[in-house]
């Protein structure tokens, strides 16, 4: 059964708004390892040889870097190159990875699940406290990868923890995983595109 999204404003300048103002986190390196492991094994599992899409995310996004340099294909998508996710979908592709924009969660996990193919969000974990996301992931068999730290997206103690929300992707539905540091201070390496930001900040 398709779900239905709650109407709100998707437009091309809503959703450019939201990243500007709220929802542009730029994922480090660190984070998108983490989930290397795993995607071996589903591939190997799946027998494929995956077209991964990174729908929320330009060539510079770690996430396209990083599995790029790891061979797989990846193809990508942002706002900011007219490619709006809500009305957007490549030809070909078999699993989607990303960070998604966390003010719009609801309606991007929805039509994840119309979609009806593998997933792997990165998400705060506080999510699973709200009462429209358990009642959106009670009829799915929902996965977590959890890091066992708080990792941080620009160099200072994080106040929340994320971790990967997935879907027919796991081995098993709760996978706690090892990380070395937390990303802040001496260990702090920034993101391609949050280095990139601030450079132009102190030009």
């Amino acid at each position: 059964m398709e779900l239905k999204e709650k109407k709100i404003d998707k437009s091309a300048m809503c959703m450019r708004n939201h990243y500007r103002k709220r929802d542009e986190l730029y994922t480090p390196e660190k984070l998108v390892r983490i989930i290397l492991p795993y995607l071996k094994i589903w591939a190997e599992k799946n027998k494929v040889d995956p077209v991964i899409w990174c729908p929320f995310d330009t060539e510079d996004s770690e996430f396209v870097r990083v599995l790029t340099r790891e061979n797989y294909k990846v193809v990508h998508s942002h706002i900011n190159t007219d490619q709006n996710f809500f009305d957007y979908e490549p030809d070909q592709w078999d699993i989607a990875i990303s960070n998604p924009p966390f003010s719009l969660k609801m309606d991007i996990f929805k039509r994840l699940f119309n979609f009806n193919k593998p997933f792997v969000m990165l998400c705060n974990e506080m999510i699973i406290n709200y009462q429209e996301v358990a009642n959106l992931f009670l009829g799915y068999e929902i996965q977590m990868l959890c890091p066992d730290k708080k990792v941080s997206f620009d160099g200072y103690t994080s106040s929340f923890a994320c971790g990967y929300f997935c879907w027919r992707f796991l081995p098993r539905d709760l996978i706690f995983c090892h990380m070395e540091d937390n990303n802040t201070g001496k260990n702090f390496i920034p993101a391609k595109l949050f280095k990139d930001k601030n450079e132009v900040k102190n030009a």
